[in-house]
């Protein structure tokens, strides 16, 4: 259903680099903060942070009375902004956005992040987070679970859409920005990371940016109005140990001499590696290891996740494994190709 006029916030990351394309036949309004977004007919520089999202008042009616949809894709993803940070976008932001919504009387979706399904639990690397500053996961998932009950309260239409691990395009790897998943795999191509904190038997849940964006077009055309939809590889959940013979396999395919890596149980770190090097590692080497026990923590889960691939109308079908593979793959070249510029 087009002809309607959709506000997408966050423009410029990943999710939202990935959604403008996808939407190319709606009437779109990119809503950046900083960076304008490459191939986007109409922007508008937006501060979540603001009253009126940081426009006049004349400009803020006049957004209010152009659009039916907001797709809300901002907030911050970064595990080492600090609680405040975090706070002041995913929960004070989203307040605005909510606003605004409301003001317009349109249609919101939420996009949240399937690890909400975390929230309060630990992960597959034992952690639901650390207590190191320099590497909190908490924070995030509990501004995302917040967020979701702020959006049903609301009393407005609303949606709510749980993207997994966020990889690049399915067929060229490409990203707006690296996540913490090619982090982990960039540390094991260059040999920092010599393993995996995370128990056998333990899963990634990996889905390509264009498989997300196509997700939140089949709601936005189904013209749901209620809801909340699991954009994730679902069934499709990469083992840890196929994660680790991926990034591997891809490497040396690629001319890369990668050492071999293995998972370890998750205490390691706090009963063997931090008592032992903790006073010889370089700080920026500790905040290395913090910061993967986190996102380990977090982002490796002990069961596989619900999917609503191959459920939405006219949205894509539910991913095998071969095509989360392939596209991890991609990825990893892609990966590789940065890091031999």
């Amino acid at each position: 259903m087009t002809g309607r006029t959709v506000l997408v916030t966050g423009a410029s990351g990943v999710v939202g680099t990935a959604v403008l394309p996808e939407l190319a036949d709606y009437d779109v309004i990119a809503g950046v903060f900083r960076r304008l977004p490459a191939g986007s007919d109409r922007a508008v520089r937006l501060d979540l942070h603001a009253p009126s999202l940081g426009l006049d008042r004349r400009a803020y009616r006049e957004l209010c009375a152009e659009v039916d949809v907001v797709i809300n894709s901002a907030a911050i993803v970064n595990f080492s902004a600090d609680q405040a940070e975090v706070d002041r976008l995913n929960i004070e932001g989203l307040g605005r956005v909510i606003e605004f919504a409301a003001e317009a009387d349109a249609l919101l979706m939420q996009v949240s992040t399937a690890y909400v399904a975390r929230h309060g639990k630990a992960g597959g690397g034992d952690r639901r987070g650390t207590e190191k500053a320099s590497a909190r996961t908490d924070e995030y998932v509990a501004s995302k679970y917040l967020g979701e009950e702020m959006v049903r309260d609301s009393g407005l239409d609303h949606v709510i859409v749980r993207p997994a691990i966020v990889i690049g395009d399915s067929a060229t790897g490409v990203i707006r920005q690296n996540q913490a998943v090619h982090m982990l795999a960039e540390y094991l191509l260059t040999g920092r990371l010599p393993f995996i904190p995370a128990h056998p038997g333990t899963y990634f849940d990996l889905v390509p940016q264009d498989l997300v964006a196509k997700g939140i077009r089949a709601v936005l055309d189904a013209n749901l109005r209620a809801g909340e939809f699991w954009l994730t590889a679902g069934p499709a959940g990469v083992p840890v140990e196929r994660y680790l013979e991926l990034v591997t396999e891809t490497g040396r395919e690629c001319g890369l001499d990668v050492p071999a890596a293995r998972v370890a149980d998750p205490s390691i770190v706090d009963r063997l590696v931090r008592p032992a090097f903790a006073d010889v590692l370089p700080a920026e080497d500790l905040a290395r290891l913090d910061a993967v026990v986190a996102v380990c923590g977090l982002v490796i889960i002990p069961e596989l996740l619900p999917t609503s691939f191959g459920a939405l109308p006219g949205g894509p079908a539910a991913l095998t494994p071969t095509q989360v593979e392939d596209a991890w793959r991609c990825s990893i070249r892609q990966l590789i190709r940065s890091l031999k510029k």
